[in-house]
């Protein structure tokens, strides 16, 4: 969903709550199970509630600078620090977008490969390696994210919302009777010392609706109500997220995979048909999640020209994101899916918690902090966010370099034999 096709002025708060749900609910909730082994389930489980609170507080500080400087998240950047802050600000957006992006990618082509195991018996990997299932969803991606106008995918925006509730729904049902007819998953851990910081990363991950933060609130007939609604909206959200993660977890134990649909049963009708429609509805959100970052590139190279005045204009911008989602390819083939684990992680440490944490805080103490208690805040939640970011990307860093444990292979193929 792009800033401008929000409508102004005219959103209940009910329909404000689904907007912000459908902005924070994704592909991240899929990756929790296995950030949850990475932390240990009752860490996680504390983690995901705190970082749930944290960002909430974010957020409302956001939308309090918005009421004094009327400008969007990077321009807030400029006309409180400068053009070097609205850089940083947009950059860390472009970051986070298109990781997001190269994040889908590598899910999109494993639920792909499994669907494809599923109907071929397992013969599909004697044709074309598993890595390479990167590069076929380009085929429906390449048309998508040259569409502008964003309410053209409205409507399939709307059953690619169902398909995701659907497959959450399904992994809860499965997950719950794995645990009530086979008990606990192995080696299920209440804290992981080695891994824990990437749970962090992959929770501030999870959690990527910050940029419709201001306009859903400006969309609002009644903005009054947004710190409710906000509020009403993280709860539900971080109670998905960490049922999600501790069921999986707990009913796979160190099984569980960096995309938990592959820890269901691949002769399941059910889960062929999860499978496929999940991946239709993060194939469908891979144009609104690309969209800010080829605006931001765009605008750099072209500037104020508009594609609708110059028709090569147009042509470039229509090369340029085809170029776009052909480099996520890229990045997400030499990623491959045994490190997507991390790479949420870096992602979520590197320009996730900048985006989160950090720019509301430094804007809020400038823009309005005045008592002592506001600045306290503000500032606390800055040096949080900068010792997280260090922190947390430290340890993503050392676990990429440091080879540790590799991800337990199920053999799913076993059925067939």
């Amino acid at each position: 969903m792009d800033e401008q096709d929000v409508p102004r002025g005219t959103v209940s708060a009910t329909k404000a709550s689904l907007l912000l749900g459908k902005a924070f609910v994704g592909t991240g909730v899929l990756f929790l199970p296995r950030a949850f082994m990475n932390g240990g389930i009752l860490f996680s489980c504390f983690m995901m509630i705190a970082v749930a609170f944290i960002c909430c507080i974010a957020f409302l500080l956001l939308v309090r600078v918005r009421l004094i400087v009327r400008e969007n998240f990077q321009n807030m950047g400029l006309v409180l620090f400068g053009k070097y802050m609205r850089l940083a600000v947009l950059l860390s957006v472009a970051i986070s977008q298109i990781g997001f992006v190269c994040a889908y990618l590598i899910f999109i082509s494993q639920n792909l490969f499994a669907v494809v195991q599923t109907f071929s018996k397992c013969q599909a990997d004697h044709i074309v390696q598993e890595k390479y299932y990167v590069l076929f969803p380009l085929v429906a991606l390449i048309p998508l994210v040259l569409i502008r106008r964003m309410a053209v995918l409205s409507l399939p925006s709307m059953f690619a919302n169902v398909f995701i509730i659907f497959g959450i729904i399904y992994l809860w049902y499965y997950s719950i009777n794995e645990l009530v007819h086979n008990g606990a998953g192995p080696n299920v851990a209440l804290f992981n010392q080695n891994d824990f910081a990437l749970l962090i990363g992959t929770a501030v991950f999870s959690f990527e609706g910050i940029g419709l933060i201001i306009p859903i609130t400006e969309s609002m007939a009644e903005p009054e109500k947004f710190p409710r609604v906000l509020a009403m909206t993280m709860t539900v959200v971080a109670l998905i997220f960490g049922s999600v993660g501790a069921l999986c977890y707990a009913a796979f134990g160190s099984n569980v995979q960096t995309v938990v649909l592959l820890n269901l049963p691949i002769q399941g009708g059910m889960t062929i048909t999860v499978e496929i429609l999940y991946s239709l509805a993060i194939i469908l959100s891979v144009p609104l999640m690309l969209t800010p970052a080829s605006k931001i590139i765009e605008f750099g190279i072209f500037g104020e020209k508009s594609g609708a005045e110059f028709f090569k204009v147009k042509m470039y911008k229509n090369a340029l994101r085809t170029v776009l989602i052909c480099i996520c390819a890229v990045i997400s083939l030499v990623i491959g899916s045994s490190n997507l684990d991390k790479f949420v992680a870096f992602i979520g440490s590197v320009a996730c918690m900048p985006l989160c944490f950090i720019f509301p805080a430094l804007f809020h103490y400038k823009a309005c902090a005045k008592t002592m208690k506001e600045k306290a805040i503000d500032i606390a939640l800055g040096i949080f966010g900068v010792a997280a970011m260090i922190f947390t990307l430290f340890i993503t860093i050392r676990s990429w370099v440091v080879v540790g444990a590799p991800e337990a292979h199920l053999d799913r193929c076993s059925a067939f034999r």
